[in-house]
């Protein structure tokens, strides 16, 4: 899919989401944790804001493997950048919610909270990419930029 597309999508999502909120009111309920909001009984109870929440958070979870396919190979790194991502965006919903800071609504630090989660199938991706490709160079292999040319017999 090409980059503007997915673009233009992740735009849209973040659109939808504040259609959602505009027509529901701001979440009102006490957290410890925001992994606490994952119980069926608030799920089933709040399934407008649930659908507002997950769309924000895939929102959030398309953002950065859409500024990472920027950077051409490089896995290694990407996987590092998406856990230091996944990290902050962990520490952050859990400390906006349990201290009650409200510094973005609850709305939100639970999206943070979602695309984190989500973030971490890329990131094992990421790694798994990158090791490979070391294991490959390591091995002796052709690097995959590289083209061989052909020689006389092949070319006939």
């Amino acid at each position: 899919m090409k980059k503007e597309t997915v673009l233009v999508v992740i735009i849209g999502l973040f659109l939808l989401s504040y259609v959602l909120d505009a027509v529901v009111n701001p979440l009102s309920i006490r957290l410890v944790t925001p992994y606490q909001f994952l119980n069926p009984k608030l799920i089933m109870m709040y399934p407008f804001t649930t659908a507002s929440i997950v769309i924000k958070g895939l929102g959030i979870f398309l953002a950065p493997l859409l500024f990472l396919s920027f950077a051409e190979g490089h896995h290694t790194a990407k996987g590092a950048v998406l856990l230091v991502l996944i990290g902050l965006m962990q520490l952050y919903a859990l400390q906006d919610i349990a201290t009650k800071a409200q510094v973005v609504p609850l709305e939100w630090a639970l999206s943070l909270s979602l695309a984190g989660i989500a973030l971490l199938v890329p990131m094992v991706i990421y790694f798994i990419r990158g090791a490979m490709h070391s294991l490959h160079q390591q091995l002796g292999g052709v690097p995959e930029e590289v083209e061989t040319p052909l020689s006389d017999t092949e070319e006939e």
